[in-house]
């Protein structure tokens, strides 16, 4: 992803795809026996330059350390 980014090209995680993951993986050529899908990493050329950090939830969140 960050070699994408190098070369003015965008890219994300996706999974919405695995609620079909037999579907794509025989439109994909991937052995549904035998391979697990992930995530697929759609890669495009973007719109504009203007990248800056997304915003980011603190770690105190999502985290927790004995206790809920």
């Amino acid at each position: 992803m960050l070699a994408a980014r190098e070369r003015g090209l965008g890219t994300c995680w996706t999974i919405g795809h695995l609620a079909y993951e037999r579907e794509m993986a025989e439109l994909l050529g991937i052995p549904f026996d035998t391979t697990v899908q992930v995530a697929l990493t759609p890669v495009a050329y973007t719109i504009g330059t203007d990248f800056k950090p997304a915003p980011r939830a603190t770690d105190r969140n999502f985290t927790h350390w004995n206790n809920w």
